[in-house]
């Protein structure tokens, strides 16, 4: 939920400040990764976020499905692309998704949290889906028993 004075900006007509989405990427494995979707650099509070256009769509909420978001980044330059190659193979990239308010960048008014997959790069973009679907559907334990697995302990 935003608050009521921002949702009140983004619905005038004339909004004098607008909205910044941010993108904040994680892992343990390479440096944080602090993108918003602007022409220009944003420093808000201590980080710089680089100024890199992206396409995205929020999370829908649906029944019986797992919200998630489309992301289409810009790779210009390669350099994303080159910071996500050092990812281990299997790796969970967290990304996380903000709305600040142009006039007030520190607060953030909505936030969307969740691992990164379906990760795909080329020279152009790099395309991912953002939510816990793959999560959601492994399975909860890595090994089972089973007859295939042991047979002894099974009848037959």
């Amino acid at each position: 939920m935003v608050s009521t004075s921002t949702r009140a900006q983004l619905q005038r007509v004339t909004d004098p400040h607008g909205a910044l989405i941010l993108l904040l990427l994680q892992h343990p494995s390479i440096d944080t990764i602090r993108l918003v979707n602007d022409t220009r650099d944003w420093v808000i509070g201590a980080d710089t976020w680089i100024g890199l256009p992206f396409r995205f769509k929020w999370p829908q909420e649906a029944r019986a499905e797992a919200p998630r978001a489309q992301l289409e980044v810009d790779n210009v330059g390669a350099d994303l692309g080159r910071e996500l190659e050092k990812l281990p193979p299997g790796a969970a990239l967290q990304a996380t998704l903000q709305m600040v308010s142009r006039a007030t960048p520190t607060v953030v008014e909505y936030e969307f949290t969740a691992p990164m997959s379906s990760v795909g790069v080329t020279t152009r973009a790099v395309a991912a889906t953002v939510g816990n679907d793959d999560a959601f559907r492994s399975p909860a334990v890595k090994v089972r028993y089973d007859p295939l697995l042991t047979p002894g302990i099974f009848p037959g």
